[in-house]
């Protein structure tokens, strides 16, 4: 039996958007992190990462053309959960902009030991389908924030429309990893 995923749609917001260079000269936030609520982490993350506040995830970001991977750190600074690391460079980036959304899909309670599948939908990049996400969500994000199981509907249409890591970008890292070995 396979773990449960789940999938966390975030509504970008001014603030997460000192996560890609393209807009860090022009954004007031000195935050380098796309923010998550609590009841969000607790269902991201296994409950031993949520009592030692946070770890390192083999995270994968994509975003038009880009695909960028590389280890990310979700933790608690303070009251806030934040999923961070190194700036996403790049000017496809730019197209982002808050309101737009970031899907985080993942095994449910990860210990940091399956990979977190980060995935922009963009008003300039994917016009109808981030419309489409803007008018299906509006109800249901709370603090920008709205948590899909893999057993409900919204779930469903959101891995039909966002598959998990692709296979490619999977073995490419396994086969790194064996390299090491």
């Amino acid at each position: 039996m396979s773990a449960s995923e789940i999938i966390i749609v975030r509504s970008l917001t001014e603030s997460d958007m000192g996560l890609f260079s393209a807009h860090r000269k022009a954004t007031t936030s000195k935050q380098r992190a796309i923010a998550l609520t609590t009841v969000a982490a607790e269902q991201l993350l296994h409950p031993s990462v949520v009592k030692a506040k946070g770890a390192e995830f083999d995270c994968i970001c994509l975003f038009g053309g880009v695909t960028n991977r590389e280890s990310r750190i979700i933790n608690k600074g303070g009251k806030n959960w934040r999923m961070g690391g190194r700036q996403l460079a790049g000017e496809v980036f730019a197209g982002l902009d808050s309101k737009d959304f970031a899907l985080i899909r993942s095994v449910r309670h990860n210990d940091s030991t399956s990979p977190i599948l980060l995935t922009f939908v963009g008003r300039r990049s994917h016009r109808f389908i981030q419309a489409g996400l803007a008018v299906t969500f509006e109800n249901q994000l709370h603090q920008s924030v709205a948590i899909f199981q893999d057993d409900s509907a919204e779930f469903e249409t959101l891995a039909e429309l966002f598959p998990s890591v692709p296979a490619k970008i999977a073995v490419q890292r396994s086969l790194q990893q064996a390299a090491f070995l």
